[in-house]
């Protein structure tokens, strides 16, 4: 699994980027093998201000094709980190979820006519 952080808008220090993907591979853990890259872009909206501005997007590509988008938004660009994580790792988890359910799934056999019996079996 591939992960790359990106901060618009917002300095950060320069083991950020080593404790977020710390963060990352402890919460996807477990669902490594089907997501191939997760991009997670930081930004910080009004700037200096202040106010509910952190933002945390998560994109999650899965293994199979397909993606996942999380925006989070919070005081605390950490706390808007750990939400937005989460809850992709919950959608990720349902797709997995989703998808190996359809792959057994029994195939269905077209049914025979019973107002035919001699067609549907060769005899006539």
């Amino acid at each position: 699994m591939e992960i790359h952080v990106n901060s618009q808008s917002l300095t950060l220090p320069a083991h950020a980027g080593a404790d977020i993907a710390r963060r990352v591979r402890f919460i996807f853990d477990r669902l490594a093998p089907s997501v191939a890259r997760l991009h997670i872009t930081l930004k910080d909206v009004n700037g200096p201000r202040g106010g509910r501005d952190k933002v945390c997007v998560v994109r999650a590509e899965l293994a199979g094709g397909g993606q996942v988008v999380v925006q989070d938004r919070s005081v605390r660009m950490r706390r808007a980190l750990g939400r937005g994580l989460r809850r992709a790792k919950s959608i990720v988890t349902d797709q997995i979820r989703r998808r190996r359910d359809l792959a057994r799934q029994p195939k269905l056999r077209p049914r025979l006519s019973l107002a035919e019996p001699e067609a549907a079996t060769g005899l006539a």
